[in-house]
This record gives structure tokens, sequence and C-alpha cells, in this order.
């Protein structure tokens, strides 16, 4: 009887704890099994890059634009896919609601192009159209905000191309072509060389920095016909062998800056919001004063807080920092990254800031860096992804 007894008082025992537990995981149930995670969760630490490039014949070469994922907390890179079999693909632009590619295909001996595609829900591109860039080597191409108009800008040739955009994201025939003349000292300035085309934030003005004319031709929108109208003055006009290449607007102060390629500078530049007009503030080299060797500019971007400049030098094989000054606009170097590559030629920031990826066209490789938010140093993390051969544009493209 006894037995019986202790045997009821340890059932009940037993059947107690249980309760417990049971009463204590309703309380916990926010902490789900691993199995109950979302399983979108590779997804949400990922995003999509676009890598533009120049194309070769041979299994080492390029085939044209590849898709790349990029791990949001490790910076890592890894390939996914060949999106289009594209003749030198080497800029492309996502629409701002983010359906559409466009890119431009660079050729010096036959006349430039530029294409559309649509992005499928496998993450594949369908093209939609094409339409001759009216120039030779098309070599940037951009949209405005409200995916009505598009800009290629043509280098060999001197040509800069305006063209609509259609609903379904089709190109329209060309409806304004400027064929610009002039020259500057520089042996690579023997005629006009558009290299790329910036909108202002406000959507109000178009800039063509013209790296053979030593000069950044302005034009306002006219927003009824979605037509360019030439500005009063009509252009920017930079030191004799400057060579502006590419231009950046500050994130949210009426400043703006260029990148000069063949000089070896950037142009910081007061922004005028109601008449489009840039203003000269200073100069400033890119390179390290005791540097000989040949060396020239390419891409330049800001960080997302504004607070530093960034520009890549090919030859010298980095990138230069500069602190912003917030109150004037005015740079501070801060000093250089090596790309650990060669011929760094367009580069990304990632959108948080945290990151910063170089494409090296030489050597085919790009080069992933983690960020320093407050100090704007870089840390390598990785030089070794090469799966797509000769990088020289890199987009983000959300999907």
């Amino acid at each position: 009887m006894k037995n019986l007894t202790s045997l009821r008082i340890l059932l009940l025992i037993c059947l107690l704890g249980a309760l417990i537990c049971a009463f204590y995981s309703c309380q916990n149930g926010s902490e789900k099994p691993e199995s109950s995670l979302p399983q979108n969760q590779d997804q949400m630490e990922t995003e999509k890059l676009i890598i533009g490039t120049y194309t070769g014949d041979g299994p080492d070469k390029s085939k044209g634009i590849y898709m790349v994922t990029r791990n949001v907390k490790t910076g890592e890179l890894s390939l996914d896919s060949l999106l289009a079999r594209i003749e030198n693909p080497t800029f492309q632009a996502v629409s701002p609601d983010g359906k559409y590619v466009y890119s431009v295909s660079e050729t010096s001996d036959k006349g430039g192009s530029v294409y559309s595609y649509e992005i499928q829900p496998d993450q594949s591109l369908k093209k939609i159209n094409e339409q001759p860039s009216l120039g030779k080597s098309a070599c940037h191409v951009a949209v405005n905000q409200d995916q009505s108009m598009l800009f290629v800008a043509n280098y060999s040739s001197g040509v800069f191309t305006v063209y609509h955009l259609n609903d379904d994201g089709a190109i329209s025939e060309p409806v304004q072509h400027y064929e610009y003349e002039g020259s500057g000292p520089h042996p690579n300035q023997k005629s006009s060389h558009p290299h790329q085309t910036t909108i202002s934030p406000d959507q109000k003005y178009v800039y063509v920095a013209d790296l053979g004319t030593d000069e950044i031709h302005m034009y306002s929108i006219d927003p009824d016909n979605k037509k360019l109208v030439d500005l009063n003055p009509a252009s920017f006009k930079l030191p004799p062998g400057s060579g502006p290449r590419h231009m950046t607007f500050h994130p949210d102060k009426p400043l703006a800056y260029v990148i000069n390629e063949l000089g070896n500078t950037i142009q910081a530049m007061q922004y005028n919001e109601e008449t489009g007009e840039l203003t000269g503030i200073d100069l400033y080299p890119t390179l390290p004063d005791d540097f000989e060797g040949e060396s020239y500019c390419a891409d330049i971007h800001i960080s997302p807080d504004g607070k530093y400049l960034y520009g890549s030098n090919r030859g010298h094989n980095s990138l230069v920092i500069f602190r912003i000054d917030p109150e004037d606009g005015r740079l501070e170097r801060v000093g250089f990254t090596s790309v650990h590559g060669d011929w760094p030629r367009n580069f990304f920031i990632s959108p948080d800031g945290e990151f910063v990826y170089v494409g090296n066209q030489r050597s085919g490789n790009i080069s992933s860096y983690s960020r320093d938010v407050e100090t704007g140093e870089l840390s390598l993390i990785d030089s070794a992804f090469s799966d797509t051969f000769s990088p020289v544009c890199i987009t983000e493209v959300e999907l």
C-alpha cells in the first residue's frame, strides 16, 4: 500500500512538471525552432548586383551582362548567372521602379546601341528592344526619375543622344541628338568625348561631362515636351587638360563634384538649384604628391551619409578618400586604399554605406571592402572574385 501511494505521488509530480513546461513554452512561443524560420531567409540577407563588362572571344573572356549575389552581412560575392549576351555592355542603368534594365553596347568600329530589358520573375532578362546611339563607343546610359527620358553618351564620336521611354520600358527613336565640337591640349583631347550624363537630384537639369573639351554641358529639362534646353551659360569650363569624366551630386547639399581623368583631379562645385548653374569651389589632386607614374581617374561616388567622397585611380590602382566639409563642401584628403587589382573602373557603395565594391578591368577581379562609416576608411574583405572576367560597371538591382 505504501509503495502504491509513493507511485501516485511520483506520477502527480511528473504531471505537474509537464504542465509547467507546457505553460512556459506558450509564454515563449516567439522563440521558434529553426525549421519554422521564413523560407526566404537567404533572400533577406542578400542583394543582387548587375555587372557590366568588356567582352571577348575564348573561355576566359566575358560574354555580356552578369548577375552577382551580395551578402549584406558579410559583404561576400557569388556568381548567379550570365543575364544577357551583348557586346561590350560597359554601363547599365536600372529603372527607378526596378522593372527594367538599360545597357549600352560600346563599340568603336561601328555605331553604338542602347538596349532595354524587362526583369523577369525568375531574375532573368527579357529583351524589349534596342535603338542606335547615333554615335560610336556608347559608354554611359542614364534614366530620369519618372522614367520618361533616357540619355546616352557616345565617347568616340562626340555625340550625346536623348530618347523617350514608353510605359512598357521600350526605348523610343532618338528625339534629340547633339554633336559637340572642340578639343583640348592633352593628346587624348583631339575632339569631343562625352563620357557621362548626370541628372540633378531635383530632376530639373542634365549635365554631360565632356572629356575632350574640358566642359560640362548643361541643360534644363522641358517637363511638358520632355526635351532638353541649353542653359545660359551652356557649359561649365574646367582647367585645360582636365578631361572631366564622371560627376556626382551631394545627397543633401547643393554641391557637385566631377572627377577629371586626364588631370587626375576632382573639381568641387556649388550647384544653384534655381538656375542649374555650377560654380567652382576648388580643385583637388587624386594622387599622392610624390607619385610619378602614369594614372587616369575613372569613377566618383559619395557615401550615403554625405561625409566622404571616393575616386578611382587607374594606374596608381587605388581609391582616394576625401572628407567633405559640411559647411562649404571643400575636401580634405584622408588617404588611399589599394584596389588589389589593376585598372579600377567603376565602383559601388552599398546603400547602408558599410561595403564598397571595385571593378578592376584589366585584372578581371572585383575587390570587396568593409567601410568604417565614422572614418571613411576601407578594409579588404576579398579580392579573389573574378567570375565576371572584365568588370567595368557595378549596379544594384532590387528584386
